[in-house]
């Protein structure tokens, strides 16, 4: 007996299916891209606050071990722990870290540009005036960590440790934020209050100065 084999059994797809199945896969594609995008940049700042935690704990334990704060004032072009350098330097040397410190957000250089261009742990005087100044000279070494403008929260005596982070996204930056200080900015302008802030925007990216610890 002769078996016949039906034809629509080995029929393919047709046109119009084929364009349901790729209509189907780009409203896929447009809901779950932007949300992988989404989870990749939060990725990238909670690695950038864990890494943040770390180097409060080594410069817990170098100040634990000194007693006290070098100044590195985070100019010049040097990686060395020297007055114009960077007190993450300091760190390594003493072995307190195993490197630089490094972030997944900003600029992360480790050339012979200057210092202020590029990811680096400073240490400075503290302003005294209650306010807090993010210039290259002060660094935002004044914080605000009460969230209390009107009081001062840190003097001349204090040394501070700062982590400063060039070339962060807007968006970076205000999730840091929340991180950080558990607060929303709007990112529109500086941010000027609580451990994490940060310099007025410009072309989409700003500085982020993060509170470490004081003496």
């Amino acid at each position: 007996m002769k078996i016949q084999t039906s034809r629509s059994s080995k029929r393919g797809f047709s046109l119009i299916e084929l364009i349901g199945v790729l209509a189907i896969i780009g409203i896929l594609a447009g809901v779950i891209v932007p949300k992988v995008i989404q989870a990749t940049a939060r990725s990238k700042v909670t690695s950038t606050a864990a890494s943040y935690n770390s180097l409060k704990t080594a410069v817990a334990d170098y100040f634990g071990k000194n007693g006290n704060f070098p100044l590195r004032d985070g100019t010049g072009a040097t990686n060395g722990p020297v007055a114009t350098g960077r007190f993450d330097a300091d760190l390594v040397a003493g072995s307190f870290s195993e490197k630089l410190f490094s972030c997944a957000v900003g600029s992360q250089l480790y050339d012979a540009s200057v210092l202020t261009g590029r990811t680096h742990v400073r240490t400075q005087t503290a302003a005294g005036n209650g306010t807090v100044t993010i210039t290259a000279s002060s660094g935002g070494n004044n914080f605000d960590l009460d969230g209390n403008t009107s009081t001062t929260d840190l003097s001349t005596a204090n040394t501070v440790v700062s982590l400063v982070i060039p070339g962060v996204s807007v968006t970076d930056a205000v999730e840091l934020n929340k991180l950080i200080d558990n607060e929303t900015v709007n990112g529109a302008a500086a941010d000027l209050t609580g451990r994490c802030i940060f310099s007025t925007p410009s072309s989409g990216t700003t500085t982020v100065y993060l509170y470490v610890a004081h003496n």
